[in-house]
This record gives structure tokens, sequence and C-alpha cells, in this order.
């Protein structure tokens, strides 16, 4: 009973012996793998907060653009309506200025003194 005894401890030894070393190159690879793990969560980590940052950046952006949009437009809606204005004065002065001279040109003609002093005239 003793050999065997002693046959089981020297085939767990060959057992150990042969099996041994590349279980402890496994443990080292796990921690390096486990090492590496937590680096890459760590980049993941910090990455996501880049992202976070750049799309608050983004929607605060995207807010000035729209609000520089509705500027522009109000102010483009604005310079119609300026646009309209000028051109209905410009009429009105137009019309102004052909009544002037229909009503003006009969004092012109015998009269030198209807002239403002200042040598202003409406052209």
């Amino acid at each position: 009973m003793r050999v065997w005894a002693f046959i089981a401890i020297g085939v767990v030894v060959a057992v150990v012996a042969l099996l041994g070393p590349p279980f402890v190159q496994l443990q080292k690879d796990l921690q390096a793998a486990r090492a590496r793990n937590a680096e890459l969560e760590s980049v993941v980590t910090n990455l996501k907060k880049e992202l976070d940052a750049a799309n608050q950046a983004r929607t605060e952006r995207e807010g000035a653009v729209e609000e520089a949009n509705s500027e522009i437009e109000k102010r483009q809606s604005e310079i119609v309506r300026l646009s309209a204005d000028v051109e209905r004065l410009s009429s009105e002065l137009e019309k102004a200025l052909d009544l002037a001279k229909k009503t003006d040109a009969p004092n012109q003609q015998g009269d030198s003194a209807s002239e403002p002093p200042d040598g202003w005239q409406p052209q």
C-alpha cells in the first residue's frame, strides 16, 4: 500500500511539474489583462466626460445659432419694411418735386425774387 502512496505522490508531483509553469504564466497574463482593463476603463471614463462636455458645448452653440438666425430673420424683415418705406417716401418726394416744379415754373418766368436766398434749388 505504501508503494501506491508513493506512486500517487509521484504522479501528483509530475502533474504539478508539468502544469505548474503554464498556470503561473496564465496567472501573470490574467493580472496584466486586468491591469490593462482598468486602464481602458479609465480611458473610457475620460472620453465619456469629454464627449459630454463636447455635447454641452454643441448644444450651447446650437442655441446661439438659433438665436442669431432669429435675429437675422428679424433684421431681414425690418430691411424689407424699411425698403418699402424708402420706396414709398422716394415716390412721395418725386411727386412733391414734380408738383413744386409745376407750381414754381410760372413764377420763375417773370419773378427772380422767388429763389431762396441760400441758392438751394430742388433737383
